[in-house]
This record gives C-alpha cells, sequence and structure tokens, in this order.
C-alpha cells in the first residue's frame, strides 16, 4: 500500500493540519494585535499629550512644539520595522510549527497505531488450520486493547469451533466407516462362495440390514444438525420436561430388555428452540445412557432451569467417563455437541461419584441469556 494511501499519513495530515491552523490562527492574531497596537492612534498620542515624552522611568521631557512632527515621522518609521521585523518571525514560525506538526504527527500517529500494526502482522501469520496464534496486546486499557482481546476472543471461538469440526469429521468418518465394512464383507462372504445357500443369504441380509437401518439413523442425525447449523430450521418453544418424559416413554420397552428403569426427573421448562433436533440430541443421550447401563441399574431423563440457564440431561449408573481427556466421544455425542451449540448452548459431562456413573447435559440459554453455564451437574440425588 502506497505511503500516502495508508491511515498513518492521513492521521498525520489531520494532525499537522489541525495544530498548524491552530498555530497559525494563533500567530496571526498576535501579528494583528502588533499591527493594530502599532498604528492606533492612541498609541501614537499617548506620549505626546502636552508635549511630552514620558521615559519608563518615569522621567519627563518636555518637547518643543516645532519638534512633534519630526518625532512622529521616526516613530512611524520605527512602528514599520518593528512590524516588518514581526512579519518575518511570524513566517518564520508558522513554517517552523507546519513541519514540526508533521513530523510530530507522523511520530505521534506511529505510535497510536503500533498495537493495530501487531494485530495486522498476527492476522496475516494465523492461518485456518492453526489459530492457536494470539495477539496478547499489552498495553493501557483503551479502545485499541479492547480491539486486541476482541480479537482474540474471536480466535478462541473460531479455534474450539474448527476443532470441534475436525472432530466431528472424524467421528462422523470413522462411524460411518464401520457399517460399510460390515456391508461390503457380508456381501464378498456370501457371493464368492458357490456353495452359499438361502440361509446363508438371508443371514448376511439381516446384517446388511441392521447395518443400513444404523447408517440411515446417523445420516438422520447428521441431516438434523446440517439443518439447525445452516438456519433451515424454525425455532419453536419446546417444553423439555414433556420432552423427557416422552422420552423416557419412548426407550422404557428397550431398557427393559436389559432389566434397566427409565423414569424422567426434573422440572418442566420452556425454551426457544428447534424440536427435532433437540429431540434427536436427547435420543442419542439416552440410547448411549442405556447401552452403558448395568443391569439393575437406572437411567434418569432430567430437565429443569438453573441461573437462567436451562438444562436437558441424562443420567446413568455405568462405568463412567473414559480416563482419557482426547478419547473419541462417537458420533452420537458429536451430533449432540453440534446441537448443543447450534442453540447457543453446550454439552457437558460429569462423573458420578466414586466415577460410577456418567451424567450428560445439555445446556441451552434462556432469553438471551450470555456467559457461561453453570459448572456443576444439575441432577440432585434422589
Amino acid at each position: 500500500m502506497p505511503g500516502w494511501r495508508s491511515i498513518r499519513f492521513r492521521l498525520s495530515v489531520q494532525y499537522s493540519a489541525l495544530v498548524f491552523g491552530l498555530g497559525g490562527a494563533l500567530l496571526g492574531l498576535v501579528y494583528l494585535a502588533v499591527r493594530r497596537g502599532l498604528y492606533s492612534d492612541e498609541m501614537m498620542t499617548h506620549l505626546w499629550e502636552g508635549r511630552q515624552v514620558v521615559l519608563d522611568s518615569g522621567r519627563v521631557f518636555e518637547l518643543p512644539a516645532y519638534q512633534e512632527v519630526e518625532i512622529r515621522a521616526i516613530e512611524s518609521i520605527y512602528a514599520d520595522i518593528v512590524l516588518s521585523q514581526v512579519t518575518t518571525f511570524t513566517l518564520i514560525a508558522v513554517a517552523v510549527l507546519f513541519l514540526l506538526s508533521i513530523v510530530v504527527g507522523w511520530i505521534m500517529s506511529g505510535r497510536v497505531l503500533k498495537p493495530v500494526g501487531e494485530i495486522t502482522t498476527v492476522a496475516r501469520e494465523i492461518q485456518a488450520s492453526d489459530l492457536s496464534r494470539r495477539i496478547a496486546l499489552v498495553g493501557p486499557d483503551d479502545e485499541l486493547k479492547a480491539l486486541g482481546d476482541t480479537f482474540d476472543e474471536m480466535l478462541e471461538r473460531l479455534d474450539a469451533a474448527f476443532t470441534s469440526q475436525r472432530r466431528f469429521l472424524a467421528d462422523t468418518s470413522h462411524d460411518l466407516r464401520t457399517p460399510l465394512a460390515v456391508i461390503r464383507s457380508n456381501i464378498e462372504l456370501v457371493a464368492d462362495h458357490a456353495s452359499s445357500d438361502l440361509e446363508d443369504w438371508k443371514q448376511a441380509g439381516a446384517v446388511i440390514k441392521r447395518n443400513a437401518e444404523a447408517m440411515s439413523k446417523m445420516i438422520d442425525d447428521l441431516l438434523a444438525s446440517a439443518r439447525l447449523q445452516t438456519g433451515k430450521a424454525q425455532a419453536v418453544t419446546v417444553r423439555l420436561g414433556e420432552l423427557a418424559r416422552s422420552k423416557a416413554d419412548d426407550f422404557a420397552p428397550i431398557a427393559a430388555r436389559k432389566r434397566v428403569e427409565v423414569r424422567a426427573v426434573g422440572e418442566d421448562v420452556a425454551v426457544s428452540a428447534v424440536e427435532i433436533a433437540l429431540d434427536r440430541a436427547l435420543s442419542n443421550l439416552v440410547d448411549n445412557a442405556i447401552a452403558a447401563a448395568p443391569p439393575g441399574s437406572f437411567v434418569e431423563v432430567g430437565s429443569g432451569s438453573i441461573e437462567g440457564w436451562a438444562w436437558l440431561g441424562v443420567r446413568d449408573a455405568g462405568a463412567g467417563l473414559p480416563d482419557d481427556p482426547g478419547a473419541r466421544i462417537g458420533l452420537g455425542l458429536s451430533i449432540v455437541t453440534q446441537i448443543a451449540e447450534g442453540h447457543g448452548g453446550s454439552l457437558a459431562a460429569f462423573s458420578g461419584k466414586g466415577g460410577v456413573g456418567t451424567t450428560m447435559v445439555v445446556w441451552l440459554p434462556e432469553n438471551g441469556r450470555d456467559g457461561h453455564p453453570p459448572t456443576s451437574s444439575p441432577f440432585t440425588d434422589t
């Protein structure tokens, strides 16, 4: 970018114009005041009243009448000489003031814009694959510091979003690859053997059907998440308590086969959300909880509101969360995370007492609530 088009150059010109204009106006006023004083009638006649010259010391000299005209002429010449010197000094002062205002304006604008240069440098070095860089601007708590901090917060959100997307894609690829591999291997098994009979084809068909249904569920989850992320889904008023109770009733027969009890707890609360997306998220959480719950235990599906945050969660008495924080969470929980974040909330996981059991909670902001949701589990022991 050419120097004359830069913000620094424009700020320097504006600063210089302001200083030069004010300084020039002040010098001009001084010049006019001196000129007016030298040529004013009061000044010319003040010392000549009664043909007397009054010195600064107070001494008074009487002048003959015939000398007054000559001395007035000398006084006029002297005034012209003084005014000429003042004019020369004023022009020199204006020129020096102009140069100084340019230099000072350039230096001051450079100091003011230094944080902007740091922000620009970091922004140029940041790549989409690496958002870990931060500006970390130091200095007084002014507008530029606020700009740098805001940029860092934006990078933090982008980094979290990119990390979530990469993990989501990895989970999607892994979970879709498994049923595809099973389907392909079963087809190859019966197709490559001439001795395969009808019973073999039926068994292969049952395996293929089961895995195709699993893939269909995954695709439905992906579509629900995609609609939410693209803003194509319509938000309505959702009663979380009713959703929790209906989901507990839906999964009760499935859980009963494992001798697991599913029950709804908590209080009802209304939020503005995409109902089909929350339904999908809660289904994934309940399905995972039933799979993790040991026989003879329970699964609680709950809802409520704490500190301006609505919550929808599931608690089980299974083996608990893995010790490895980087462990793969699977496509189901990745979908839930996407749905929670699409509503402006988040998905939180809590371990039970002694590491037994897991609580998964979807936090949803109420009435435009901003900030961070509570850090403790909303479920209460009964």
